[in-house]
């Protein structure tokens, strides 16, 4: 178990969980969302409510088919209200699609770069983490498979960011593992960051495609094994 970080990290989940739309329910596969009765909320509240059921519809419909009122019926709010947060349908796009961004790559790679572990304890557990959240934070996840998808126009150019952004925070990462051989000495540290990305990828698709979890942590374990460990 990673100490102090890792408490920390997963209250960070607890919090963020816990602001999620009060009595949103989810159905069984936890893509379709439940409208829920609106409140008085100060507008930085309203805003991140209106943003975490944005995410909850555009990943049961998709970021081009999702719409204001879509969202708004959902919020239980009017969709002025909705469009006075974000005017336009890119701006609701970029704003879901950084939370999104936030959400994986603050919530399990940088929570991880200093940390008191081996490198390669290190990423296992990440890919563990991230293996677990598409049970917990199945929308986020379902969003950003589709993101990763999107190959066209500032959506695209969105991902290439992150991308860029992720490989880079994990290769400072495995390179902090060859500095104290906590991975295999002949690791290529910016391929083996790009194949880590691609093995969320993996986990993502296993789990979405009905491999349990027990087989998920399964690969997991041998790709860290074979792959990261010295």
């Amino acid at each position: 178990m990673l100490p102090a970080r890792e408490a920390q990290y997963k209250g960070m989940l607890e919090t963020e969980r816990g602001r999620r739309v009060a009595g949103a329910k989810k159905s069984a596969n936890n893509t379709t969302p439940t409208k829920v009765r609106a409140k008085r909320m100060s507008p930085e509240a309203r805003r991140h409510q209106i943003l975490m059921c944005a995410v909850d519809v555009f990943a049961s419909q998709g970021i081009e088919k999702a719409t204001h009122a879509d969202i708004a019926k959902l919020a239980g709010v009017a969709s002025p209200t909705v469009f006075h947060y974000f005017p336009t349908i890119d701006d609701l796009q970029e704003a879901v699609i950084k939370e999104v961004r936030r959400f994986l790559l603050e919530g399990f790679v940088i929570v991880r770069t200093d940390v008191d572990a081996p490198v390669h304890v290190r990423v296992e557990d990440m890919l563990s983490s991230f293996a677990k959240a598409v049970d917990t934070d199945k929308n986020y996840v379902t969003v950003w498979l589709e993101w990763s998808g999107s190959t066209k126009g500032h959506i695209w150019e969105l991902y290439k960011e992150f991308y860029t952004a992720t490989t880079v925070a994990l290769r400072k990462l495995l390179l902090e593992g060859r500095a104290d051989n906590s991975i295999k000495a002949s690791l290529q540290a910016a391929d083996a960051a790009r194949t880590i990305l691609g093995m969320a990828h993996t986990i993502a698709h296993m789990r979405f495609c009905g491999a349990t979890s027990k087989t998920a942590q399964k690969t997991i374990n041998s790709f860290v094994a074979e792959y990261i460990a010295p």
